[in-house]
């Protein structure tokens, strides 16, 4: 993981639950770099050079979306 901030206020109703979520930003293997969320952890436990790797939120029939949890074995 290159950075990453947590966001603890946020008034717009889809994020709402969320509070507090990650934005991160993952460089990618294959080299490119993305904004995304980091879950299955606690914002506390997040740290840069963490290693992540990618899970998929279904979000209808037709859509998912790219999130990213620590790999395993990571601090």
């Amino acid at each position: 993981m290159y950075s990453f901030t947590v966001i603890r206020q946020n008034y717009a109703r889809p994020f709402r639950d969320w509070i507090p979520y990650v934005v991160a930003l993952v460089d990618l293997e294959e080299g490119p770099r993305l904004m995304t969320n980091i879950v299955g952890c606690g914002p506390d436990d997040v740290s840069i050079g963490m290693p992540v790797q990618a899970t998929f939120e279904v979000v209808s029939d037709d859509a998912g979306i790219a999130l990213f949890v620590p790999a395993p074995g990571a601090p």
